[in-house]
């Protein structure tokens, strides 16, 4: 595949990804510094945390490495990061994030499949239109041959709503460029949600699922642990002592042995429904944004719009984008605000002094 890139590059061909078209739709300045003008930007503690977490997933598949030695490894690397400034949005969301990936590494379940890795994969969508990728993981499906099943490791919170399917079409658009470039045919697409776990119970019928943080699981279902330990009847100075204890070290290990033998853990896998509407859309989606993109005159600056910045988006102008620190727009947004607070609480002073 990188033979067959190469080529297409040396014909002059411009090769798109996924997260260059997703950089265009979000925001075409950025598009415009990142692509157009080359300019390197600066990295964000999620992307090389995320990158660090699939290298190491990697690894750990290829027999290169152990989970002692990567976690070790990860850890020491997220502190490097912070002591060079590289920071989350803030401690409780830092917080938040570290306990999450920490629980994944401390009960790290390898799947017991034969699997391709980091696959590239290079295709034609339609014409003169190419596309590349790496597919994180491909694994044998339970139909057997030809078919096989993707997976995409995500350290990213769940999707819903209009985000599920804008984040789905980096799924299809791997099953297209499988299917093209191969013999294989794709069953399933898959994300392993990293942050998150089931939490499982044995129901009449069924196995009922619960997806949850992984690292507050047990808070998340204090409730029902409580009104467990009701119906056994123990008294209220005992249930607070237990769930307490149980919340701080995010176990059920200390609980009666009544409770925590109707739970368990496996990881959180969803799957992402493969239609022939959703790969039209994809294909609209993908044709539609090169177009765009290929429309735009390189040399005009201005005709690369921003993203409209409001309280409702800033974060990720804060946070994720690599020319946050350069943006004129994003300066402009936080020079207004400012002012905007300064004024607000001269106005403050002034009531307060004659109310």
């Amino acid at each position: 595949m990188k033979e067959k890139l190469n080529e297409l590059r040396q014909q002059g061909k411009n090769i798109y990804s996924f997260s260059k078209l997703g950089t265009f739709n979000n925001c075409e300045y950025e598009y415009y510094n990142t692509y157009v003008l080359k300019k390197k930007g600066i990295d964000n503690i999620y992307t090389l945390m995320g990158s660090e977490l699939h290298n190491g997933i990697e690894q750990i598949y290829k027999n290169e490495l152990d989970i002692g030695e990567f976690k070790k490894g990860f850890e020491n690397k997220l502190i490097e990061l912070e002591l060079n400034g590289v920071n989350f949005p803030s401690d409780s969301i830092g917080d938040s994030w570290k306990a999450d990936i920490g629980h994944f590494l401390n009960n790290f379940n390898k799947i017991d499949s034969k699997m391709v890795l980091e696959k590239l994969l290079v295709f034609e969508i339609s014409d003169g239109i190419y596309l590349q990728g790496y597919v994180d993981a491909i694994l044998p499906s339970e139909k057997g041959k030809p078919y096989v099943s993707i997976y995409d490791w995500k350290t990213s919170s769940k999707f819903a709503g209009k985000k599920l399917n804008e984040t789905g079409r980096q799924l299809l658009m791997y099953k297209l460029a499988l299917e093209q470039t191969t013999d294989l045919k794709v069953d399933k697409t898959l994300w392993f949600m990293v942050k998150y776990v089931y939490i499982c119970t044995q129901g009449k019928t069924k196995v009922k699922k619960k997806m949850c943080n992984r690292g507050k699981w047990v808070k998340e279902i204090r409730m029902q642990l409580e009104k467990e330990m009701r119906t056994l009847e123990y008294d209220d100075f005992e249930i607070d002592l237990l769930l307490d204890n149980a919340v701080k070290e995010n176990s059920i290990d200390c609980l009666p042995a009544e409770i925590k033998n109707k739970y368990w853990l496996e990881d959180c896998l969803v799957e992402y429904e493969i239609t022939e509407e959703k790969i039209n859309e994809l294909k609209d989606y993908i044709t539609d944004t090169v177009k765009k993109i290929e429309n735009k005159d390189r040399e005009d600056e201005t005709q690369w719009e921003p993203v409209k910045i409001d309280k409702y988006n800033s974060f990720y102008c804060s946070v994720l984008c690599g020319h946050r620190k350069t943006c004129k727009f994003y300066k402009d947004f936080l020079n207004k605000s400012s002012n905007k607070f300064k004024k607000k609480d001269k106005t403050d002073l002034f009531d307060n002094l004659f109310s």
